[in-house]
This record gives C-alpha cells, sequence and structure tokens, in this order.
C-alpha cells in the first residue's frame, strides 16, 4: 500500500468550526463531586483542579483539560509530564517547534552529566537546534564554548515513559471524550495499572493485564502501524489523540508535535459508543490553537488516501 498523508491545513479546513461539548465535560459542569478517572472514583469538586490533558509543554491547550484529583494531578504532572517533556527526542521536537511551557522558557537539551574528555573538568552542555552546543564550566562560573575541546557526555532516557504517558491520556481523554460510556465499559484499570507503575514494579498485577502496545521505537510492521504513524506526523507540529474503537476494544493512539508516541488497546464494549458524525470509526482531537479540533476517524482516513 502507498503511503499517502494529507497536510494539517487541508484536514484543519475540512472541520466544523464546533462540535458539542464531550459527555465528560457536561458531567462536571454543575456538579458537586466529580469522577476522576486517574483515581477511578468520584472526589468533592473542591478537590479537584484542571489537568491538561496534553501538557502546555508538548502542545497541550487550555482549552483541553478535565478536573481530577489535586493530588495525583501533581504527582503525575512531575512524574510522567515532566519526565515526558524533558525526554531528549521529545525535547527537540519542542525546541525544533518552539514549543514552551508554564515557564515561557525556549526549551532546549541540557544535561550536567558531562566533562571535559582530557582534563576531566565538569561540563554543562546545553544542546538546541536554534542556537547550537554551548558548555559551561561550573568552576569557571563562565561560558566556555569554543575552546575546540572534547566532551564526555552521558544522558538516559526513560523507556518506560511513553506508554506511561499515553496510558495516562488514554484515561483523561478516554472520559472526557466518552463520559459514563468510557467509566462503564472500557477495562480502563490496564491503563491505570500501566500510568501508576512501571512492569518491574507491577508484580501479579502483570498477570492480569489484557492491554496490547505499540511504541515509537518499534518498526513498524503492518498497514495499521504505517496508518498510525501517518496520523500523528501528518498534523505536525500539532499534537493530536485519536480514540478508535474495534470489534471488542479501544485503540487509544498519541501524538506530540506531529512524534508518534504510541497506541494502548484495552477490552471495552464499543457497542456502547457513538458511531455517527464526528464519532465515526471513532474520534480524534487535533490540538491547533486556541482550539482543540474535534471529528471523526473516517473523516481523517479519507483525506490521507486522497493522492496530493
Amino acid at each position: 500500500m502507498r503511503r499517502r498523508r494529507s497536510t494539517a491545513a487541508n484536514w484543519r479546513l475540512s472541520l466544523p468550526e464546533s462540535v458539542s461539548p464531550s459527555s465528560g465535560a457536561d458531567a462536571v459542569a454543575s456538579a458537586p463531586a466529580i469522577y476522576c478517572p486517574y483515581a477511578d472514583k468520584d472526589i468533592p469538586l473542591g478537590e479537584s483542579n484542571p489537568e491538561h490533558i496534553i501538557p502546555l509543554a508538548v502542545g497541550g491547550l487550555n482549552s483541553f483539560t478535565l478536573p481530577v484529583s489535586k493530588d495525583l494531578n501533581s504527582r503525575i504532572g512531575s512524574e510522567i509530564d515532566g519526565a515526558l517533556a524533558n525526554d531528549f527526542l521529545v525535547m527537540s521536537q519542542r525546541d525544533k517547534h518552539g514549543v514552551r511551557g508554564h515557564s515561557r522558557k525556549h526549551p532546549e537539551f541540557v544535561t550536567r552529566n558531562a566533562s571535559d574528555a582530557v582534563t576531566g573538568e565538569p561540563l554543562q552542555v546545553t544542546l538546541g537546534q536554534r542556537r547550537g552546543l554551548r558548555l559551561w564550566s561550573p568552576r569557571e562560573e563562565r561560558d566556555v564554548t569554543g575552546r575546540g575541546q572534547k566532551v564526555n557526555l552521558q544522558f538516559s532516557m526513560d523507556i518506560d515513559v511513553e506508554l506511561r504517558f499515553v496510558a495516562k491520556v488514554a484515561l483523561s481523554a478516554g472520559y472526557y471524550v466518552y463520559g459514563d460510556q468510557f467509566r462503564n465499559h472500557v477495562k480502563h484499570e490496564d491503563f491505570r495499572a500501566i500510568m501508576n507503575q512501571r512492569p518491574n514494579e507491577m508484580g501479579e498485577t502483570l498477570k492480569t493485564i489484557e492491554a496490547r502496545y505499540d511504541h515509537r521505537f518499534r518498526e513498524p510492521e503492518t498497514d495499521n502501524d504505517r496508518i498510525l504513524r501517518a496520523m500523528t506526523s501528518g498534523f505536525a507540529p500539532r499534537s493530536m489523540v485519536a480514540l478508535i474503537p474495534n470489534s471488542n476494544s479501544l485503540s487509544v493512539v498519541v501524538g506530540i508535535l506531529g512524534y508518534y508516541l504510541g497506541m494502548l488497546n484495552v477490552p471495552a464494549d464499543p457497542r456502547r459508543f457513538p458511531n455517527a458524525d464526528e464519532f465515526r470509526m471513532g474520534h480524534i482531537i487535533v490540538l491547533d490553537k486556541p482550539l482543540a479540533i474535534r471529528d471523526s476517524v473516517w473523516k481523517l482516513l479519507q483525506m490521507m488516501s486522497r493522492p496530493r
């Protein structure tokens, strides 16, 4: 199959200017208590605060939020959202597109785990696509870029963070879009287990998880794999979420700034989900400032199939 991809601009022009509010958003509009998909229980509205389903630092919008537990929001924000925003590959996308978070600072990769290869002097390395490589000496307290020195540089990547992030987005976006249909007819405990624990921490819980997954480092093997990646890259530099019901499951696909992050699929009863208009074959949300633009997966696939 020849891969065809629509541009974000063409897709944007095909979308309606407005859509009806989501089920989850409706549910919290005037309720004294709300359902928190992270905690899987109702909590007093006063114990919640707005959660950016996709954080601002990776292309999120203030209009794409859902109230969740304050405590869980804080923990997930630092443990998962923050870790993903500072991931080397995600940071390169943020740097490339100038996507800032709450600090409003231009994103650049910074590591203090570096040294001069000859003298062993500790160095701080800052790497950005706009300003290039810069070196700072903590010992001399000044910039030492341009001395021609060789640098030993080490950095680590959290190989679990992308699926934990996809699981977190699946919980919040799933309830945002489908409301109680998501709460009652999806095995969302699998998303929650993946969000809360790394695989080596799950113990016996791992045996109960039926989720299937795909991630950014796996080479695509099937047409479906390639379509999922084309979905996300076609919207660059926008971030997106797609919720795709299958015969007996729900898949959630997450793309960050045009970069495919991953997919999680869990058991579900899709007969309970809407499957018409903007929900036909699933629902897609593209974060195109200042609005979250929403339409059907069916319409997206039709646009992707058109010759450019």
